[in-house]
């Protein structure tokens, strides 16, 4: 088995997983990253200060400048300076324009704020002259990162729970869906529907669930044709050995009025022996059918068999010719003489029933390919070319031989099935001139 259903799953749950926490991860990290940088509302209100404490420092307004801070610093609960640096270099090169360029004692509105840091930052705007500097401690307002006690709860519980929840719904319809089919299936058939099929409510594929699914349909399919069969069966003989019953009723009534008792006693006997024969051969077709047995269990001569098979027709039927053009020696392997026999043996008494008198019954016995070819070709009137398969269903009569053939129609039958026994075919064709042609090809 393939396991194609265990890779399907392997493949969806992989591929989903490693793809979902990729995507987690990379969602989580994009707002972790969009969530530490100020508000751009927030880092305009900061430049504001900014330009107002520069318009006290240009002006030289220290005490308005004190007055303003202070009243700052108060309304937004926060600390808030403006300080001037003296930077001297003791030893080595002298402070290059790109050092004051990048110089800075707080930190920039347009930088990343560090948010596993429990202290807010402390934020400067750069004024002028560039060794002074307005610095205020971040507003608790200001600080950004407000959602990320929400963030831990949406991406490390609610999305991965959804997530696998849909996952879980998926697989459970995928598994589900299927079973939910063969429950209804299983109930239809229970309840005497055996029509009822998986595959005609479900795409079948290759997979585990379907070779199930197969394997129940074809179960099914068997059952259905074997309950089938044993009905038509059971009603064809039912319809057939009534006739033989009638007449040994009217034989019995005769020999209880001493009419012909010799007589009526010989048909009493023929019709018994008929009914036996009905019986016997309806029991071993409901035995193939039902059983499909494997009966490749001999290694014989074809020839051999054929010729014993042609003695015994050609005692009973003495005023009938039989031409036989066969090879000296054709041996089969894996087959079942008994069986074979049989069956060739109801199809040649079939055929030299329409054969009349003093005409030729043909059998060819020919190797053809890695097969061994039997054919019967009779000198009768033959059939319509509609009934070539129905011929072989039991209990069928043409509607132009039913007044004239003698038998029940299971002959030919239980000849069919002895054949597919040992995994042969036979057909049947009227032949080019006249007559019946009825073709076995058997395995050798």
């Amino acid at each position: 088995m393939k396991k194609l259903l265990f890779w399907r799953l392997f493949i969806v749950l992989s591929l989903g997983v490693v793809i979902f926490f990729s995507l987690l991860q990379s969602v989580a990290i994009l707002s972790n990253e969009k969530m530490s940088y100020l508000k751009k509302s927030h880092q305009q209100e900061l430049l504001n200060w900014g330009n107002t404490a520069q318009q006290y420092v240009k002006n030289k307004q220290f005490k308005e400048l004190d007055t303003w801070i202070n009243k700052l610093s108060e309304t937004e609960s926060t600390w808030v300076t403006v300080v001037q640096s003296d930077i001297q270099v003791l030893a080595g090169n002298t402070l290059s324009e790109r050092f004051w360029e990048g110089y800075g004692i707080g930190r920039n509105v347009e930088w990343k704020i560090h948010l596993d840091f429990p202290n807010n930052p402390i934020m400067e705007i750069a004024l002028t002259p560039r060794d002074h500097h307005f610095l205020i401690l971040l507003p608790d307002r200001m600080r950004p990162g407000t959602y990320m006690s929400h963030a831990f709860w949406l991406f490390r519980v609610i999305i991965p729970f959804t997530a696998l929840l849909a996952l879980t719904i998926y697989l459970y319809r995928y598994v589900m869906r299927p079973l939910q089919h063969f429950h209804r299936a299983t109930q239809e058939f229970s309840k005497g529907n055996f029509n009822a099929r998986i595959g005609d409510h479900l795409v079948l594929g290759s997979d585990e669930i379907s070779l199930v699914a197969k394997t129940f349909d074809h179960m099914a399919e068997r059952t259905s044709n074997i309950i089938e069969h044993n009905r038509n069966l059971l009603s064809d003989m039912s319809h057939e050995i009534r006739t033989p019953i009638a007449r040994v009723e009217m034989a019995l009534d005769c020999i209880d009025q001493n009419i012909k008792p010799d007589l009526m006693l010989e048909r009493i006997k023929n019709e018994t022996q008929n009914m036996r024969m009905l019986a016997e051969d309806t029991l071993t077709l409901a035995w193939i059918e039902n059983e499909r047995p494997d009966l490749r269990q001999e290694s014989f001569d074809l020839t051999e068999l054929i010729d014993a098979i042609i003695d015994d027709a050609s005692f009973e039927y003495p005023n009938r010719i039989i031409d036989v053009q066969s090879v000296d020696h054709l041996h089969l392997s894996y087959s079942n003489q008994r069986a074979l026999g049989q069956a060739l043996e109801n199809i040649l008494r079939n055929g030299l029933r329409y054969t009349p008198e003093q005409e030729t019954l043909t059998v060819n016995i020919q190797k053809v390919g890695k097969k061994a070819q039997v054919t019967f070709t009779d000198s009768g009137p033959g059939i319509e070319p509609i009934f070539y398969d129905k011929i072989f269903t039991p209990f069928f009569k043409t509607p132009t031989q039913v007044g004239t053939r003698k038998g029940f129609g299971v002959g030919l039958a239980l000849a069919k099935r002895h054949i597919e026994a040992v995994h042969g075919t036979v057909t049947a064709r009227n032949a080019p001139d006249k007559g019946l042609c009825i073709s076995v090809l058997l395995p050798s």
